[in-house]
């Protein structure tokens, strides 16, 4: 099992309105049996996650660590099924998924691989 790091990527404003390039391909492959670890700083109140699923895969966020979130300890998410083809969007609750180091772990299982995208939404919006 290794890791595979998501950086976040800004969504961009053009005429007022955010944006990102197509959520459909792009984002950074992960294997079956990898983790991706998503550089969320601490911070999940403003992570967009994207999914696109290049084989029948699921995609299982690791419980977190990181105090004072009361919700921490409430264990891994169900694994989210991830579809041939088929792209998704993940927001995840406020600090329930958060490592000590501000990170975001999420395993692939299944046939995989599976790519994942992070954007921030600016704090404005």
């Amino acid at each position: 099992m290794a890791d595979t790091a998501v950086a976040l990527s800004d969504l961009t404003s053009t005429s007022g309105v955010y944006q990102s390039a197509s959520i459909a391909t792009g984002g950074t492959a992960v294997s079956t049996g990898d983790v991706a670890v998503i550089a969320a700083v601490g911070n999940t109140r403003q992570l967009v996650i994207t999914i696109h699923g290049t084989a029948a895969s699921t995609l299982t966020f690791a419980q977190g660590d990181e105090p004072p979130s009361e919700t921490a300890g409430e264990g891994d998410s169900s694994a989210l099924t991830v579809g041939n083809g088929l792209s998704y969007i993940v927001m995840v609750p406020a600090g329930r998924f958060v490592q000590d180091n501000g990170t975001v772990r999420a395993t692939v299982g299944g046939t995989g691989p599976v790519e994942v995208t992070a954007y921030t939404i600016p704090r404005e919006i």
